[in-house]
């Protein structure tokens, strides 16, 4: 399975733990940048179906501007991805690990702010009600 995200299981519909992820990463300071909708994509330009699945780009403005003003080329790896799906029974959520994304790039300047990435994206997921992580 995936080391590069962390995984859990929400108790929730499928709407509703959008709102709620969005809500909780609104509440570390992220702002979701993009909304992509897999499902409606594959079905529009594949003609083809697929479960629920949407890919949130979330962003922490401020960690962000310090991280490119650090690394220019950074902007490759951002924003930082959450996915959400329909996992039959419940909904699942996947959240890139930080630490293992920016783990290519070759400056201990930025290890301050993938910590603190990191620890906000676990607090915001932390507090989506009814979520309980995946272990691996």
């Amino acid at each position: 399975m995936a080391t590069y995200t962390n995984r859990y299981r929400v108790d929730a519909s499928f709407e509703d733990t959008i709102e709620a992820v969005t809500a909780a990463l609104g509440e570390e300071g992220f702002g979701i940048l993009s909304d992509i909708d897999v499902q409606g994509a594959f079905r529009e330009k594949l003609d083809a179906e697929f479960g629920q699945y949407r890919i949130l780009g979330a962003c922490n403005p401020g960690i962000a501007y310090d991280a490119l003003d650090e690394e220019f080329e950074l902007g490759a790896l951002l924003p930082c991805n959450v996915v959400v799906y329909d996992d039959g029974d419940a909904t699942g959520v996947s959240v890139v690990d930080p630490t293992e994304l920016f783990s290519v790039v070759d400056n201990d300047d930025l290890e301050p702010l993938v910590a603190d990435v990191a620890s906000r994206l676990e607090t915001a997921l932390a507090a989506v009600p009814d979520a309980e992580p995946i272990e691996e």
